[in-house]
This record gives C-alpha cells, structure tokens and sequence, in this order.
C-alpha cells in the first residue's frame, strides 16, 4: 500500500504541475486537444520549445504504447491457466517467451488500431480502465464481506445492483438531467444506492479474507486471516464511493460510445458463460492436491517430465511447492504438485 500511495502521490503531483503550467500559458478553452503543450508553446512565441515538446511526444508515446500492451500477453498466460480462455494463449516457446499469446494480441491490435477512430477507440480505453476499478472494488468488498448464512449470495447481489444503479445515475445526471423524467430516475437511483450500502453493511465481515468458502480452496496453504492483511478502512463504504465514481466518469462519455462500452462486456459475458465458466479451473474441481512419493531415481522419469513440462496444467509458480525433504526411510521424497482436473 505505502509504494502504491507513493506512485500515485508522484504521478498526480506531477500531472497538476503540468496542468497549472498549460493552463498558465493558454486559456483552458483554447488547448489542443491533440497536442496540449506544443500549440501552447507555439502561441506564446516559444518555438524552439514547442518542437522539443512535440518531438517528446512523438518519441514517448509509442514506448509507453509498448509498455502498456507488454502485459497482456502475461494476462492471456494467467487467464489461460486457470482454463478461461483457450490452452494456446498460455503456450510457452523454448526461450520462455508467449510467441502465440503475443502474435495473437499484436494482430488483434493493429486490425483494432487501423479501422476503429481514435476518438472511440480512446473513449473505450477509458472506460475499460474505470470498469476495472470498479471490477477491482468489488472485487474487494466480495473478499472482506460474507453473505449470511440464511440469504446465500447477497454480497454479490447487492454489488451487482449497486454497479447498475451507478452507471443509470451517471447517465440520467448527466445526458438526461433536464427532463422530468431524468430528474425522477436519478431520485431513484440515490435511493437504491443507499439501500445497497445499507444492504452490505449489515452483512458480516469476513474472518478469512476471501470469506469461508473461498479460502477453504488454499487448505492451509496461505495465511488467509483478515488481520494478517493490510486491510482498507471504512470499507464497504470507500469501495462503492469508488465504484460510484468510476461509473459517473463512464456516463460522461457519448451515448455512443456507452452503447459500445456495454456492448463489448455483453461479447465478454457471453464468451465467458459459453468458454470460460465450462472450462475453467473453478468450475472443475479446484485446484486439486496430491501428494506424490517419487523416488530418487525416478525423480526425472517421463511422467514426472510431463507434469512439469506442462505448464499451462499448472498454477501460478507461488501457489506451486515442492519439498526436498527424505523421507524416514531415506528412499524417497514427497513432491506436493497441484494439479487441475481434466478440461471437458
């Protein structure tokens, strides 16, 4: 969390020094909104400082492009392994590299990249990273809260809500505002809101973090208590704050734009109920564990090969342990392999 806080305290600070800077040297209403800092430099007679800003620009953004898409290939990996998407996303060549995860994003890219406009292509940007946040405060209000034991999956209900409550704010505030009728569904949607907050503060915290059923999944493998963990205050209430957020950022897109946005996470719902619940590792049994008895000799024997050479078969490497030690008979040595089942 320190390192976090410290990252983004840098990088805001930074960015409202640039902010007061361009907004020093041009009327907010007049910067480009292609190129901020170079026409700025430009209008105020500053030449040789606008081309050395636009040369930045020209020079930096295809890095940080680079480095923003290097981790999707390693996101297909994970994703892969745990059986939600296709076993040759998660295929490693001999050097280590994910030559097929990477050629299949790059060719994905570039089509996206060629016939979408930028101005919807950056608006879907956008709104993906603030779906995540709100993906990622759920997410964290799921792990610290349990759903009572008479009313089976209320959490996850109430979030669900919550999340479709926001966004119906957002755009009813914000595109429909004026009418009567927007007016009366934003009335609304601030009444549910605070039913759903109500809703998720009468259920209990979770003494394990991910709650009974989740954690059971690491037997004893992980330390899962709350307090073992840095834990975030006041929650629910800064996590649907961010979820609220998120979602009223989203509503300041373009109906078009929405309808896309929407769009895209019904395609990623659809492909997610008829792939990836099927084949994945939850759905399946879990990761599974058995104790192995492998002898020295046969240690590096075929079958043994073929368990560790398949890796996509195998979990995250900090969730994959094996020990050394003899055994009392000094003849062999138990290997503990986790081991997904069979993919349908």
């Amino acid at each position: 969390p320190l390192a976090i806080v410290i990252s983004l305290t840098t990088v805001t600070g930074l960015y409202v020094v640039a902010a007061l800077a361009l907004t020093g040297m041009q009327p907010y209403d007049e910067i480009s909104e292609v190129s901020g800092f170079p026409y700025a430099f430009a209008s105020r007679g500053h030449n040789i400082a606008a081309q050395i800003s636009a040369f930045g620009e020209v020079f930096t953004l295809p890095i940080v492009v680079l480095i923003s898409v290097m981790a999707q290939p390693r996101l297909q990996y994970a994703l892969a392994k745990d059986g939600l998407l296709p076993e040759i996303f998660a295929r490693v060549d001999e050097n280590g590299n994910l030559w097929h995860s990477t050629v299949i994003c790059g060719i994905f890219m570039v089509i996206v990249a060629s016939f979408v406009p930028f101005e919807h292509l950056n608006d879907m940007i956008s709104a993906g990273i603030l779906v995540a946040f709100c993906m990622t405060c759920s997410s964290l209000i799921i792990m610290r809260r349990e759903s009572p034991d008479h009313e089976p999956g209320k959490v996850e209900r109430t979030l669900l809500y919550f999340n479709f409550a926001s966004l119906v704010f957002g755009i009813s505030l914000t595109h429909f505002g004026t009418s009567v009728g927007g007016k009366v569904i934003v009335a609304i949607c601030v009444f549910a809101l605070l039913i759903c907050i109500l809703r998720l503060y009468q259920c209990p915290a979770a003494v394990l973090f991910g709650g009974k059923i989740r954690a059971s999944q690491y037997k004893g493998s992980v330390d899962m208590r709350v307090d073992s963990y840095f834990k975030t205050p006041c929650l629910p209430l800064i996590p649907c704050l961010g979820i609220f957020i998120n979602w009223y950022l989203v509503s300041q897109l373009e109906l078009i734009g929405i309808f896309f946005l929407l769009l895209y996470l019904a395609l990623a719902g659809i492909f997610y109920f008829s792939y990836g619940m099927r084949h994945s590792v939850g759905a399946n049994g879990g990761w599974d564990i058995y104790d192995y008895d492998v002898t020295e000799n046969a240690a590096n024997n075929e079958e043994y090969e073929k368990i560790l050479s398949t890796s996509w078969t195998l979990p995250p490497t900090p969730l994959f342990t094996q020990s050394s030690q003899r055994s009392t008979s000094g003849s062999s040595f138990p290997i503990r392999v986790r081991i997904v089942p069979p993919l349908a």
